[in-house]
C-alpha cells in the first residue's frame, strides 16, 4: 500500500517509465519520492521529490544515493538499457557487456546498498524487468540475456528477504512506448498504465507481474506449452 508514509526510491526517473512511477507514486500519496537519474535532473514541481544523481554501474554513487535516501521503504529498480544487438553483431559483445552490468549488476548494487534501510522498515523491492526475461528475442539476444539474469537474481532476492520482511516483485511488461521500445514496430503499453500496473503488485498476490496483452499471453504460452511458444515467436521475430 502507498501512502504518506512511503518514502520511494526509483532510478532512471528522469523520463519515459521512470518519470511515469514518479507521477503515480505522487498520485497515490506517496510522502517523499527520491528520483535518481545519470543527470539528477527532474521535471516535477513537487516538495516530496528529491532528485538524486545516480550512476547504478558505480559502487561509490550507488553507497551515496543509498546515504542521502536512508529513509527508502519502497526501491523501485527501474533504470535499464537496450542496445538492440543481436548476438552475433559487430559489437554484440560490448553491448552485452554494457546491458549485463546496468540490467543485472546494476540492479544487484542497489539492492545490497538499500538492503539494511529495507529491513529495518519492512519495507518492499519491485525490479522492473520485461517479459524478455522469459523469452528469446534474436533481435535483443543480448537484452534477453541481461533480463532472464534480472529475473534469476530477484527470485534469489525474494528468498534471501522475504524472511527479513521485505517483499521483492517482478514487474514483466511488454514493449512500452519509450525511447527504449522506439526501434518496435508492434503495439506498445502506455508508460502511465504500465506504472500503474507495477504498483499495483504491491497489493496483489503475486510476486511477478506480467503487463499487457503481450506478456500476459506470452506468460500463458510458457505455462501451457514452453518449447511451442518460443517457437512460434522465433518464427514472426
Amino acid at each position: 500500500m502507498i501512502d504518506r508514509h512511503t518514502v520511494a526510491f526509483v532510478s532512471g526517473a528522469n523520463r519515459g517509465l521512470g518519470a511515469q512511477l514518479v507521477a503515480r507514486l505522487l498520485a497515490r500519496g506517496a510522502g517523499r519520492v527520491y528520483a535518481a537519474s545519470r543527470t539528477g535532473h527532474t521535471e516535477f514541481d513537487d516538495a516530496r521529490v528529491i532528485p538524486v544523481t545516480l550512476d547504478i554501474t558505480d559502487d561509490d554513487s550507488v553507497a551515496h544515493a543509498a546515504r542521502i535516501a536512508a529513509d527508502t521503504t519502497l526501491l523501485v529498480n527501474n533504470a535499464g538499457i537496450n542496445r538492440q544487438s543481436g548476438i552475433l553483431a559487430q559489437h554484440a559483445m560490448d553491448d552485452a557487456r554494457a546491458e549485463m552490468d546496468v540490467n543485472y549488476f546494476g540492479t544487484w548494487r542497489m539492492v545490497r546498498a538499500f538492503a539494511p534501510s529495507l529491513i529495518e522498515g519492512k519495507g518492499a523491492i519491485i525490479n522492473v524487468l520485461s517479459i524478455l526475461a522469459r523469452v528469446s528475442l534474436p533481435s535483443m539476444g543480448s537484452l534477453c540475456a541481461s533480463k532472464a539474469a534480472g529475473l534469476r537474481l530477484t527470485e534469489c532476492l525474494r528468498a534471501e528477504l522475504m524472511p527479513h520482511g521485505v517483499s521483492v516483485f517482478a514487474a514483466l511488461p511488454g514493449a512500452i512506448d519509450t525511447d527504449m521500445s522506439r526501434g518496435f514496430d508492434g503495439a506498445k503499453l502506455d508508460p502511465a498504465a504500465t506504472a500503474d500496473a507495477a504498483l499495483d503488485a504491491l497489493t496483489g498476490e503475486l510476486y511477478e507481474v506480467y503487463i499487457g496483452s503481450m506478456a500476459q499471453e506470452l506468460a500463458h504460452g510458457l505455462a501451457l506449452e514452453r518449447a511451442a511458444t518460443q517457437a512460434q515467436l522465433l518464427s514472426t521475430s
